[in-house]
């Protein structure tokens, strides 16, 4: 909802989710505002058919100690965690080294687990691949668009003039920035598909991993280390036939699996449904779910009233099917165009959850960890 209008304050469904309650920042708007409500509550509810989630995976800790509230604001007191905007941050001793730690462990994974071959691409992505890959279709909401100053002398000085002071930025003609030619990467397996286009995949499959920054704009959602505008990802694909990509990922459910239980977090795997733009949502997200592409790695974060945990999804593993393997013209060994899996880690999202359930006393945490970021 916070995409509706930039003066939609708030919006509220009522106990009795029958209705909703809306605070408008600018009464002159209300009517533009009440009808745009109306628009966007006809198109999340009229198509809309709840299917409930499949659990595939629970861990309950064995650390009964309460869960530690307010991570974000402890890690900023101890000078641990920067925050330099709305959504981006920056942080060192150890939540850095926790960040590092669970990237370096799942990296190792991988590599011991599938051979998985290491890489690095750029946080660019152009815009054709994502409009091949029908993302502006589907989450137009959440793209960080870059542009740059027109190749116009009097434009460029013109800019010039109008930002001496400094202090903060000043645009007066919007037709002094060109079209934007380039996305921040919005899911981190867009480049690694792009590089595969036109090729392909031998009779062993193809496995990549690498750590990715991830740009997703959230408006005002952005709340914590919950939910950034930019964030790391590690990310793992599969790429060969269907039985392939299908082994894959039990396999790599079983290795999260396992090493969520060896760092002792309350988690819990299954079924969901990517966060679509309201007006494709209802039908995208059942059939999502109907047919179990998608399973989210879910860190309980804390226990809120009658004992119910709050969580975050601190990761994802997803199932194309052959929809990269056709929009990129990736072939399979069997000839056919490749299947496609991945797996999202959020990483910052695992530093969060590790905090809120180990607590900042070392003494409490599983040895690995311990050994790894305090010592």
């Amino acid at each position: 909802s916070v995409y509706v209008s930039p003066f939609l304050r708030q919006l509220r469904v009522t106990t009795d989710r029958t209705a909703v309650e809306v605070e408008i920042s600018e009464s002159v708007y209300e009517n533009q505002v009440r009808s745009k409500v109306n628009r966007y509550l006809e198109a999340m509810l009229s198509r809309f058919r709840k299917i409930e989630s499949k659990v595939h995976l629970r861990n309950e800790r064995h650390n009964q100690k309460p869960f530690t509230l307010d991570v974000y604001n402890e890690l900023k007191k101890r000078g641990w965690l920067f925050e330099l905007g709305p959504g981006y941050i920056g942080l060192t001793g150890p939540a850095l080294m926790l960040m590092n730690t669970i990237d370096e462990t799942f990296t190792k994974l991988y590599r011991e687990s599938f051979g998985a071959l290491d890489c690095m691409y750029p946080t660019f992505v152009k815009p054709d691949l994502l409009a091949r890959c029908g993302y502006f279709e589907s989450h137009p909401n959440t793209v960080s668009m870059v542009t740059h100053l027109i190749n116009d002398f009097d434009a460029i000085e013109q800019f010039r003039q109008e930002n001496l002071n400094g202090g903060e930025l000043h645009i007066s003609n919007p037709d002094m920035l060109a079209t934007p030619h380039v996305c921040l990467n919005p899911a981190a397996c867009f480049p690694c598909y792009q590089s595969l286009e036109g090729q392909t995949v031998g009779e062993s499959g193809c496995v990549r991993t690498w750590q990715g920054r991830v740009f997703r704009y959230e408006s005002k959602n952005v709340t914590g280390l919950e939910r950034l505008w930019e964030f790391n990802v590690r990310e793992l694909v599969f790429i060969g036939t269907d039985e392939f990509v299908t082994a894959k990922r039990s396999q790599v459910l079983e290795l999260i699996a396992k090493q969520i239980a060896e760092w002792d977090l309350e988690c819990q795997i299954e079924t969901a449904t990517d966060v679509f733009f309201a007006t494709v949502s209802a039908a995208k997200m059942f059939w999502q779910q109907s047919l179990e592409v998608k399973y989210e790695i879910r860190l309980a974060i804390e226990l809120e009233k009658q004992n119910i945990l709050r969580s975050v999804a601190g990761g994802s593993i997803n199932m194309h099917g052959n929809f990269f393997g056709t929009k990129l013209n990736i072939t399979a060994a069997d000839g056919h165009p490749a299947f496609t899996a991945c797996v999202g880690l959020g990483i910052e999202r695992w530093v969060l959850a590790i905090f809120a359930q180990h607590g900042f006393n070392p003494d409490c945490w599983p040895a690995f960890l311990r050994t790894r970021v305090f010592e």
